[in-house]
């Protein structure tokens, strides 16, 4: 005869993991990709946008930024590349550009994770300020390579100052999702 085990000490219902549970866990974790998708598709269609072309990369590098600092495994390296290559083919910057440049600021919001989450907002935000400047004078000096010529600082300054400018809004709207729709999974 088999010994019975004790109960456990936490009972608690546990959901029934099927396809609509998996489908569920899937579309949660790829809610960041997915959102740099979607602002990346809409911000290319031609919308008449003052700035619109300086908005894209701005969201997508404050997005890319913040996910990789806070929640690494919803935007890993591979995410970001395939989100580099759709901005590239998307947007009117030369090819390879942008993909370099996510993947520079990726690196460093994963290099220093440990530090940057526990800092404050305002620090965070600073600190971002520091990134994006250097991030936009490598993509200025990319672009300036590519082209055999100085091209014009003033839209990529206005990228920085976008970038830097929709960082506390990405942050609330960032913090929320974390909150009521990525991390909801844990508690069902």
């Amino acid at each position: 005869m088999k010994p019975l085990s004790p109960p456990s000490l936490k009972p608690e219902i546990q959901p029934r993991s099927g396809l609509a549970h998996g489908t569920d866990l899937f579309v949660r974790h790829c809610l960041p990709c997915l959102f740099v998708l979607l602002v990346t598709l809409v911000l290319s269609a031609p919308l008449n946008i003052p700035g619109q072309a300086e908005l894209m990369p701005a969201i997508v590098q404050v997005s890319v930024f913040l996910w990789s600092v806070f929640r690494p495994a919803l935007m890993p390296s591979v995410a970001v590349f395939g989100l580099g290559m759709c901005v590239d083919l998307l947007s009117f910057d030369p090819p390879g550009v942008m993909l370099l440049v996510l993947l520079v600021v990726h690196g460093v919001g994963l290099s220093g994770r440990y530090v940057l989450a526990r800092l404050n907002v305002f620090v965070l935000w600073l600190v971002f300020g520091v990134v994006m400047v250097m991030a936009t004078a490598m993509q200025w000096v990319l672009c300036s390579a590519l082209a055999l010529h100085l091209v014009e600082t003033v839209p990529f300054m206005f990228e920085c100052v976008l970038a830097f400018g929709t960082f506390p809004v990405l942050y609330v709207i960032f913090v929320w999702t974390y909150r009521f729709i990525v991390n909801d999974a844990n508690r069902a």
